[in-house]
């Protein structure tokens, strides 16, 4: 697809996991890999937002890859958002978090092919909005959260009120993700190792 750019945040402060999820190893592969893996086959383009100073592990990416830094100082994935919007070129973003290792590419198709007349398509899971498994119109979505991280609200399913939005059920997301894997985030040790017993 190639009017879709994967947005994969990998800059996040890492406070529950204890050191940097970006190069931690599941199954030999850093979680950052595992992540590039899955949205190569859906986007025709990536970009990974990191934090200042924060070093990614070594990883390849099918498709064209830019790495840029976080240009507000922790304050957290909307920011990080911000940071990708103004470098992609294409009219729709899939966001993604670094620590989801099992994202199911058919799922990010499905979700793109909802964008048509909405700027935010974000699935809804156990009465829980998603945005770090959600698909954003770049042009209106970018002025609107640069204008709520200037004034201190962080919050992405704040932001994004005022915009066209397309709510995705859980049953729905499950006819492209059975197992709703791509909402696995792998945010503690913990959770790492029963992604891992996941695998078999």
């Amino acid at each position: 697809m190639e009017g879709l750019t994967a947005v994969v945040l990998a800059g996040g402060k890492s406070s529950r996991f204890g050191s940097d999820k970006a190069s931690a190893l599941l199954r030999g592969r850093p979680l950052l890999q595992w992540v590039l893996d899955a949205v190569g086959q859906v986007c025709g383009a990536v970009v990974v937002v990191k934090a200042r100073g924060q070093v990614l592990p070594e990883v390849t990416s099918p498709v064209p890859i830019t790495v840029v830094e976080d240009i507000y100082e922790a304050q957290g994935p909307l920011a990080g958002l911000i940071a990708a919007f103004e470098v992609v070129s294409t009219p729709l973003a899939f966001a993604i978090s670094c620590d989801s290792p099992l994202t199911e590419p058919a799922l990010i198709r499905d979700l793109a092919s909802r964008a048509a007349d909405s700027d935010v398509v974000c699935p809804l899971v156990d009465g829980h909005p998603q945005p770090l498994v959600a698909v954003y119109r770049v042009a209106a979505c970018l002025p609107v959260f640069r204008e709520n991280v200037d004034r201190g609200q962080l919050r992405i399913v704040v932001a994004y009120r005022g915009l066209r939005q397309k709510t995705v059920t859980g049953e729905e997301a499950a006819t492209a993700d059975p197992g709703l894997r791509t909402f696995l985030n792998a945010n503690t040790p913990e959770r790492l190792a029963e992604i891992d017993a996941l695998l078999g």
